[in-house]
């Protein structure tokens, strides 16, 4: 359960497998996976749905996104943005943010980033509490390809299309003092989400992680913790929008 506070990505684990993001508050986000392709069109729709019965604040900012020494990093960018970047959704309606693309990346690359949508609760009572209050925190990813390139999801033929970008993962088990880690390094020019991931066993596949593991940005290394006893195997996941599971490869 997500609880009150800032948290970035809390909705991160159950919201892949959804059309629509929705949290323990009112505010309902779609789509989950926003995508801008330079030769096809300058910005996206997100929107957002307010299914509670009070008007709510909502402040919308673009961040880069990065991942290092395995954890994400944001930082603010200039690139791309949310307009409106401040709105009021009374109960019952829905807000449309464009998020327009003003630099594209160069040719044949992408660039990804983290639309974070903060419930902006009203000024306390109390003068010493300065600033602006939140609430609760929502992140969406969102890719922005570049020129004469397009992502390749693996379900649609577009070889006329440019250059196609998809994520490749090598993994590998390391011994950490705090247990085994299965680490995964992406070399592809495309982020990995990785969900249903199993360990291949002789007498049957072993569940990792049921629903979204989580994601491996392009040149980018992550790790996570491996259930007890397990420090060798073969793993299988299923990789961003791919209906099929498939065997990753070892670093």
């Amino acid at each position: 359960m997500c609880t009150r506070a800032l948290l970035l990505g809390c909705l991160l684990a159950t919201a892949m497998l959804s059309v629509a993001v929705q949290a323990a508050t009112s505010i309902l986000i779609w789509p989950i996976n926003p995508m801008i392709e330079a030769d096809r069109q300058k910005s996206a729709a997100l929107w957002l749905e307010n299914r509670g019965l009070e008007p709510v604040d909502l402040q919308v900012r673009v961040m880069t996104w990065e991942q290092e020494a395995f954890e994400d990093r944001l930082s603010q960018q200039k690139q791309v943005v949310g307009s409106p970047p401040m709105a009021t959704v009374q109960p019952g309606k829905r807000q449309l943010v464009r998020l327009v693309n003003l630099q594209p990346p160069p040719p044949g690359t992408l660039r990804t980033y983290r639309v974070l949508v903060d419930e902006v609760l009203p000024p306390r009572a109390n003068p010493s509490q300065l600033g602006v209050q939140f609430q609760m925190r929502y992140s969406v990813p969102l890719v922005v390809v570049g020129p004469g390139a397009y992502l390749d999801d693996g379900l649609r033929e577009a070889p006329d299309q440019g250059q196609p970008l998809a994520p490749d993962l090598r993994y590998r088990f390391v011994e950490e003092r705090a247990g085994t880690f299965l680490h995964l390094h992406n070399v592809g020019p495309a982020p990995a989400r990785l969900s249903q991931v199993e360990l291949l066993r002789a007498n049957g596949p072993q569940p990792v992680a049921e629903g979204l593991l989580g994601y491996v940005l392009p040149g980018a290394r992550m790790r996570w913790p491996m259930p007890s006893g397990v420090r060798s195997g073969r793993i299988q996941a299923r990789i961003n929008e791919s209906r099929q599971a498939q065997v990753l490869a070892t670093e």
